[in-house]
Parts: structure tokens; sequence; C-alpha cells
């Protein structure tokens, strides 16, 4: 059996150390300070054991990397984009940090860093990935069993009006930049659509020519977030919907029918960039995609 490191003076330096798996550590400085040398050795014993069966620490950003890796392979590309996104949050914070040492407090403050700059909805959304994220470490012995604690997700606020048709016309107004220049076309496109079909965004931003019927004069979206129905989404087609979509198809060359500016398939983090736009300028703070 192994003998226990111990704390010992080094008397040239001035130093209490101990040799921990074959490396000498300097615990603390002075004579007088031997006890603050051995709390910290059995802080590092402690850190020890927690790792033996994990074969060292990883940091954030490398615990991460490995679990998004794993969610491109195996999951739902939405999903990943939104692991993505919730994971580089989490990176900007604690990056070089060694994942198994982080503290609850550590997610409660930054949870509240989050409140100041992200809606309730998007903060619960980086909360619950972040979670996810260090049980897949967990589950994959990649960190130790994290003292985490519950991560407390933060409520939803409800959508509890309607936009009315003022409204409407200032935020398809508000679409153009600042400058004046006319350039907000292709998100006035998706705005018109999400009113005529009452679609969610993501669900406009992944409709494909392939879905549209134009002699039932319906889209028809197999992929949509209510799809633990089994049942594909059928989306009515108005005569003015129609009419915006044979529009687009005149000048399209993708497979997806609304772009943005660039010519690109529009990503919900665009979406929610443009949307912050429009409510900036037009003065309307509590509205959603």
């Amino acid at each position: 059996m192994a003998r226990q490191p111990k704390v010992w003076w080094n008397a040239q330096k001035g130093t209490w150390c101990s040799d921990i798996g074959g490396k000498r550590q300097t615990l603390a400085k002075g004579k007088g300070s031997k006890q603050k040398a051995e709390e910290k050795l059995n802080r590092l014993l402690a850190e020890q054991a927690l790792l033996a069966d994990v074969n060292g620490s990883v940091t954030v950003a490398r615990l991460c990397e490995e679990f998004l890796t794993d969610t491109q392979e195996n999951l739902e590309a939405r999903t990943y984009y939104s692991y993505r996104y919730a994971c580089q949050k989490f990176v900007d914070e604690f990056g070089e940090r060694d994942a198994h040492s982080l503290e609850p407090l550590d997610i409660t403050r930054f949870s509240a860093a989050l409140k100041r700059s992200v809606g309730d909805s998007t903060r619960g959304l980086i909360l619950r990935s972040i979670r996810r994220c260090v049980n897949w470490g967990v589950e994959h012995r990649l960190i130790p069993p994290h003292r985490l604690g519950r991560i407390r997700i933060p409520q939803a606020k409800t959508r509890d009006r309607f936009v009315t048709d003022d409204e409407f016309q200032t935020m398809l107004r508000a679409t153009n930049s600042r400058n004046g220049h006319r350039t907000g076309a292709a998100f006035r496109r998706l705005l018109l659509a999400m009113d005529w079909t009452l679609c969610r965004p993501g669900e406009l931003a992944r409709l494909k020519w392939e879905h549209i019927s134009w002699e039932q004069e319906v889209a028809i979206l197999p992929d949509h977030k209510t799809k633990r129905t089994g049942k594909p989404k059928i989306i009515a087609l108005i005569p003015k919907m129609q009419r915006l979509l044979r529009c687009l198809q005149q000048s399209c060359s993708s497979e997806f029918c609304f772009l943005n500016s660039r010519g690109e398939p529009w990503t919900i983090n665009a979406i929610d960039h443009r949307m912050n736009h429009v409510k900036d300028r037009s003065g309307l703070k509590d509205v959603v995609p």
C-alpha cells in the first residue's frame, strides 16, 4: 500500500512541500504556515482521488469540443447548432477552467450575467444545454461526477398578446438599416410569411421547394417542432403567400424558399439578430419572432 503524502519543510526555499504523484508541490511559504500547507495538501489529494477514474482533468473548452463532436455526429443539425451556441457562451466564460473545478456558485453567477444580455427563454436554452454537456461528460467518463447540483432553469415568459396591424407595419418599416438603405427586404419577406402562415420562424427557415404542393395550395413540412405527433405539419398557403413564393422561386437557385440578403438560408441566430435590430428601431421591445 502506497504511503500517504505528508508535508515537509524545505529549509533552502523556506516553503512547505509535498510529493504528490511523483511531482513536488509547493504548498505554502513561511515556517508558521504548516496548517495552511496541510489544508492545501488535503485538497490536492481529494482532487487526485476525484480524477483517478477519468485519467486526469479536462478544461471546459475541451469538454465542449468533445460534446459538440458527438452531437454533430448523432443528432439533428438544428440541435447541434443550438448546443454550439450555448457551449460558446460557456467557453467564453470558463474556457480554460478545469471542468471538474466548477462550483454551483460559478453557474449561479454565469446565469445572472446571462440575464443582463439575453431573455429568459434563451437563458433557459443555454443552461439546459450546459447541463446536458456536463452530464454527457460524466456519462462518457471525461470528467468525474460534478458538484453543480441541480442547475436551475428560468421559466420562460408567456406570450400573451398579439401584434396589432399598426405595430406590424412599424416593424416592416424598421427592417431597413439606420442609414436609410433598403437592405431589409429579405427579412420583410420572412415577417410577412410568418404573419400569413402563423409558422414559427425556424419552420420557415427550413421550408424547401420540395415541400410545396401548388395543386393542393399547402406546404407539407416533415421536420417541425411538434413532430412527436408522428405527422407532418400542413401549412395552408393563402393567395398572397402563394404569390410571394412564386416570386421568390423565379429568382431562387437554392433548395430553400427563404434566403437572407447574402443568398444563404436563414439561421435562428440570424433571425434573432435581425429581430433585435427591428425591435430597437421600432421601439416594440416585447415582440418576439
